[in-house]
């Protein structure tokens, strides 16, 4: 088997390919559906939601933005503790926001997109 070697996995055809489940690839899910339109796959590379806040968890990663502007418009959260918060509330501000607008059951996880 070589490295350009395909493993074989059920295709699915759709009118959207999302690429990435970070702030963009979900806000893109999350408006796709509010137009009525379910017809999509977000394609995460990972095994959970967040990009970089799923990816980066090491000792003191935080955001340089104030967390109310580091936030979806339509989603705000006034509960933010601190006002950059750290990576740890952001991505569980990320899986709530996920969970409520069910975006797991549109996301293929482990598939990480290389060519397009």
């Amino acid at each position: 088997m070589t490295s350009q070697a395909k493993i074989n996995v059920k295709t699915r055809r759709v009118k959207v390919a999302i690429v990435g489940g970070g702030f963009g690839g979900m806000c893109m899910a999350i408006k796709l559906r509010e137009a009525g339109i379910d017809d999509f796959l977000l394609l995460e590379k990972g095994n959970g939601m967040g990009g970089t806040w799923y990816h980066n968890s090491y000792p003191g990663a935080a955001c340089d933005v104030q967390s109310h502007m580091y936030s979806f418009s339509f989603e705000g959260n006034p509960d933010w503790s601190h006002r950059y918060s750290g990576q740890q509330e952001i991505h569980n501000y990320i899986e709530g926001v996920s969970q409520k607008h069910n975006l797991r059951q549109y996301t293929r996880f482990n598939a990480e997109v290389t060519g397009a």
